[in-house]
């Protein structure tokens, strides 16, 4: 008798310890294979200012955009994620944002998939942009 008494709670404890262990494998998070996600931008301000180069100074980009994740709207003036006192910038893609940007093009801001308050236009350094049809669809925010 008890051998039976004592061999419920010994079941109840080894089901408990399988189920436990094998929980993560049911119940793993979503989680993005995209260090950025994109969401396209409207944009509330395109200006420019002058930026000191070989030959005297060129236009460079200063913005102001809106943008949607989940919902919620956020507004960003931030050109570059990473943090850096200078840039690198291939002018003529600088002359193509300013084309695209102006005439409605639907350039996207990047944010770390847990920050959407921390969107920026270029990720890296060297200045580059993106449009919405050159995004990957796993990478977009909903």
């Amino acid at each position: 008798m008890n051998r039976r008494i004592l061999s419920i709670p010994f079941g109840i404890a080894l089901i408990a310890i399988i189920g436990a262990s094998l929980a993560p494998l049911f119940l793993t998070p979503k989680v993005s294979p995209c260090a950025y996600l994109s969401a396209p931008v409207r944009f509330l301000k395109i200006d420019s200012r002058p930026v000191k180069v070989n030959r005297g100074t060129r236009p460079f980009p200063v913005v102001e955009y809106s943008y949607v994740v989940s919902g919620k709207s956020y507004t960003s003036t931030k050109m570059f994620c990473s943090e850096s006192d200078g840039f690198k910038a291939n002018w003529s893609k600088v002359d193509r944002f300013f084309h695209v940007a102006k005439n409605g093009g639907e350039i996207v801001a990047w944010f770390p998939p847990f920050s959407p308050e921390s969107a920026c236009i270029s990720i890296d350094a060297e200045f580059d942009y993106s449009v919405v049809s050159s995004t990957s669809s796993q990478c977009r925010a909903d």
